[in-house]
């Protein structure tokens, strides 16, 4: 097997995915927390990679629409699902509700369908429009940690791997007809990512460091393809038969774009009459009457009336603290996920001449990485707001004059001395303070002195 570096010294690396059409390959990479792009013969050289989506938290994974030239991203740190132009320019939260843990993704351009997997609390795999309506879940029992999910458009089949419950399992489009094709510790020590070729399926193993493959409809004949790949992310095959072409139906018309002023979108095929396409507003907008154009959203709009009598009360959302890494699922026991050490993007050639896998190996490196209810009252309420403000206003005041005279008479002190010497001149004397030696001093009264004399006393 010959191995072709194609992106060297990448940070974080951990989604990964193709145009074959135009050469060209897109990834998130969770250390810089942005989507990049560059073309395949380019991609060595760092000022080709261009920075498509910024701004984002948990990126972990991605998916190319690689026929209305559309890329779609989960970010499990948002918990939501965002769509972009390939350039970037243009971009829309689809789903942003109901989601715990998301992480791969897969689209089908052709009936314009995305999946994806969650490994939350309620772990299982959903799809919907790729315009973001019509959501539904598939696969929701037995199921715990669906890391990576890949489609085969040919078979209509979404395969996905369980690094749990050590399970490589299948399931038609509609959620019907689920088999399980290997159950095995060994080959699906923890598997993560996976992509489907031909007759054959492969897959990621973090436990391992290696990539296997085995048949796609019996998950019989499983051999190693690559080993010491130091955790391998994410992996695609490179060639144009994983991406069947088809017509671009936003560019069919005389209207380019569809006629739409923002975004163009491919709509789910559910009937013969379904829409082909929809329009589609940034975020914070929406469609106006003529369903293209774009204009401010209802909820941004409050008039004077009301404006005086809304309430805006936030609720309170659980917020997870998220490293930069994709975070493994983890369980009570003495599983845990490795920390690699190296990072690499390699292109694997096999023997044969018409197919070429592209997997990402990256370390898992990166630093640690309220919406609100609007109520509206009664439109006759308004005409009572300037009576009760006044009311209100003049109990305070009133409130306020009583709390700051009781304040100061508590905060207010006296102290009062008596001065003999500033007595009133009327006051009787018997009332008077008199200080000194007198007279009439009352004290003990020792008698006179007297003198004896024995010569007179009369004795012979």
């Amino acid at each position: 097997i010959e191995y072709t570096q194609v992106v060297p010294t990448l940070k974080n690396a951990v989604a990964l995915d193709v145009d074959v059409s135009i050469n060209k390959m897109f990834w998130c990479d969770l250390y810089h927390r942005k989507i990049y792009s560059a073309y395949i013969n380019k991609a060595s050289d760092s000022s080709q990679q261009v920075a498509l989506i910024d701004s984002l938290h948990s990126p972990e994974g991605l998916a190319v629409d690689w026929v209305h030239k559309n890329i779609y991203w989960t970010d499990s740190g948002n918990k939501s699902i965002s769509v972009a132009t390939g350039d970037g320019r243009k971009r829309k939260v689809l789903i942003a509700t109901e989601l715990s843990e998301p992480r791969a993704i897969a689209v089908d351009p052709h009936q314009g369908f995305m999946y994806w997997s969650d490994w939350g609390g309620q772990a299982k795999i959903e799809k919907a429009g790729m315009n973001g309506v019509d959501r539904q879940v598939l696969v929701s029992e037995h199921i715990e940690w669906p890391n990576g999910i890949t489609l085969d458009l040919s078979n209509r089949r979404l395969y996905w791997v369980d690094s749990k419950l050590h399970l490589l399992s299948s399931v038609d489009l509609n959620g019907d007809n689920r088999k399980v094709l290997l159950s095995s510790h060994h080959y699906l020590g923890h598997p993560f990512a996976l992509t489907v070729f031909e007759d054959r399926i492969y897959w990621t193993d973090l436990e391992d460091e290696a990539i296997y493959s085995a048949n796609r409809l019996t998950g019989h004949d499983v051999a190693k393809v690559a080993e010491h790949l130091n955790n391998p992310l994410d992996l695609v095959v490179f060639h144009e038969q994983r991406q069947p072409k088809a017509p671009d139906t936003c560019n069919l018309g005389s209207l380019p774009n569809g006629g739409c002023e923002y975004l163009c979108l491919k709509a789910p095929q559910i009937t013969d009459h379904s829409p082909k396409y929809t329009c589609a507003c940034p975020d914070g907008m929406e469609l106006g009457p003529d369903m293209r154009r774009c204009a401010v959203g209802k909820s941004a709009t409050t008039t004077t009336s009301t404006s005086a009598a809304t309430t805006l009360r936030p609720t309170t959302r659980r917020l997870t603290t998220t490293t930069a890494s994709p975070q493994t699922p983890r369980s009570t026991s003495t599983e845990h996920p490795r920390t690699p050490a190296a990072t690499s993007t390699e292109t694997t050639r096999f023997s044969s001449t018409t197919k070429t896998s592209t997997s990402t190996h990256t370390p898992l490196l990166g630093p640690a990485a309220p919406n609100s209810i609007q109520r509206e009252s009664n439109g006759n309420l308004s005409h009572r707001v300037p009576i009760l403000a006044t009311v209100v206003i003049g109990l305070l005041c009133t409130g306020g004059y009583l709390v700051w005279r009781n304040w100061r008479r508590k905060n207010t002190k006296s102290m009062n001395f008596d001065n003999p010497v500033y007595r009133k001149t009327t006051e009787d004397d018997d009332d008077e303070i008199h200080i000194g030696r007198h007279s009439e001093s009352i004290g003990h009264v020792y008698p006179a002195r007297v003198a004896l004399s024995l010569e007179d006393d009369g004795y012979p």
